[in-house]
């Protein structure tokens, strides 16, 4: 038999699954669309993350347009999206001055093997709004430019190895899956993690290559580099986890790890892929005044379009330019025209928006995610809801303790109910309210109004009673 809260949850499974299988003629092209897709695609799509199953019982929706801060799909149903392209939307959905921009390269002819003046200036934009960047390259994708880095460390350092935290995502690359999203039942001690591969097919000798530890403890990352030091060429964090959970460093830790990691001449990869522009004009770097020296950025960078950066301190950049003993960064298509011409639209427009813009941003924020503790608790639900600037999480809670005292990702999994999440984010879509499928990030955008907050909260009052 099972124990009463397993029962609890079967009950409230089979009830939502009741209530949405009700709903499911408002995307019968969607479902009919999947089904095609199943056919001629693994998880019916090309980011197993968006996959089949992610809104069960709905069907994966199949987007058509976006405009603003509003999605459209393709059976006419209208949403207010707060996924904002898993955190890459900042200016919302095909702002005018990024799409000309767009349309000019395209005219101009798409790529021609060659460098081009634009993508200097999109570099001087760049190292002119990131505190820790004297040079900046250009690459398609996060796990590309943190791929990048990684091996830049290495030519640097002359050592292998690369110390990543438990619970931290650096994208789709075979250096940063161990130890991204274990069971905490099965990571072993906190000295001496467990490494797991998040996925089949990671040679053992690359696992060998990789150290983990626990985030937020400073004692036991200074015992790691007394130990093992001599073999790490990096260090690699966001200044905030954000693919996990959303947790907050301790006070001072990014200060200690740039010291320690100075004092055993280990490089400080910072991760700002996510937070890189969705917080501020400088990034989290600029919010906590940390000085990596190298520093990834995607996402929001670019507003959506496939542009990344690696940029960094001088003298570990240069080790990029050819040479014998230094590394390389190549790609066909790594800061062609089309894609640098919409990230270089985007800095300026984020220019613009300016601190104002961000703060607005904020209270935006503040306003929704005391909203949804405030509907979420009136249902019943104990929810935890950290916050950093442009982007939140939802935790259901089950499991006792105080969520505030949470300071790494053992805290999180045994503490939390992840599938009452994804029941309250499915409820939303059919409410028209666009979240990420799995507890994460849930996203303000530049193009979110204070009209969109209320139609929000709104719509939590329906989804709540039906978690």
């Amino acid at each position: 038999m099972g124990t009463p809260e397993s029962e609890e949850r079967s009950v409230a499974e089979k009830q939502f699954t009741q209530y949405g299988n009700k709903r499911l003629e408002k995307f019968s092209r969607s479902i009919e669309l999947q089904r095609r897709a199943s056919q001629e695609i693994p998880e019916s799509t090309s980011s197993n993350y968006r996959g089949s199953g992610s809104y069960a019982p709905y069907p994966m929706v199949f987007m058509e347009s976006g405009s603003g801060a509003e999605l459209t799909d393709v059976d006419g149903n209208n949403y207010i999206d707060f996924h904002a392209g898993v955190s890459a939307i900042i200016n919302g959905h095909s702002p005018s001055r990024q799409i000309e921009a767009v349309k000019q390269q395209i005219d101009n002819g798409p790529y021609f093997a060659t460098s081009y003046e634009k993508e200097h200036e999109a570099a001087h934009l760049l190292n002119e709004m990131v505190p820790s960047s004297d040079l900046a390259k250009f690459i398609s994708t996060g796990t590309e430019a943190i791929m990048s880095a990684i091996r830049l460390a290495r030519a640097y350092t002359g050592k292998e190895k690369v110390l990543k935290f438990e619970g931290m995502y650096h994208g789709h690359t075979d250096y940063a899956l161990v130890n991204v999203h274990p069971g905490a039942e099965d990571l072993g001690t906190r000295r001496n993690p467990t490494k797991i591969p998040e996925t089949t097919g990671i040679p053992q000798e690359t696992m060998e290559t990789v150290e983990s530890a626990p985030w937020n403890d400073i004692d036991l990352l200074e015992e790691k580099l007394e130990r093992e030091g001599d073999d790490i060429a990096a260090v690699m964090t966001e200044a905030v986890m954000s693919n996990s959970g959303l947790l907050w460093p301790e006070n001072g830790y990014l200060d200690e790890l740039r010291r320690l990691t100075n004092e055993h001449d280990v490089l400080f990869i910072l991760d700002e892929v996510v937070t890189g522009f969705r917080m501020g004009l400088q990034g989290a770097q600029g919010y906590f005044d940390i000085d990596p020296d190298l520093t990834v950025f995607g996402k929001a960078m670019a507003n959506g379009y496939p542009c990344a950066a690696l940029c960094g301190r001088e003298e570990v950049m240069r080790f990029l330019e050819s040479g014998s003993d230094k590394s390389t960064f190549m790609g066909t298509f790594s800061g062609n025209p089309l894609v640098v011409a919409a990230a270089h639209a985007n800095l300026e427009l984020l220019h613009e928006v300016g601190e104002q813009g961000y703060k607005k941003l904020y209270d935006r924020g503040e306003r929704l995610t005391a909203g949804l503790k405030e509907i979420l608790a009136d249902a019943g639900h104990d929810v935890f809801v950290p916050k950093f600037a442009g982007f939140f999480a939802v935790h259901f809670l089950d499991g006792g303790g105080d969520p505030a005292a949470w300071r790494e990702y053992r805290d999180i999994g045994p503490n939390t109910d992840p599938d009452a999440y994804s029941r309250f984010a499915a409820a939303m879509m059919g409410e028209g309210i666009f979240l990420p499928p799995k507890t994460g990030r849930i996203n303000l955008m530049h193009a979110h109004t204070d009209e969109h907050i209320d139609e929000a909260l709104e719509a939590a009052k329906v989804a709540a009673d039906h978690v």
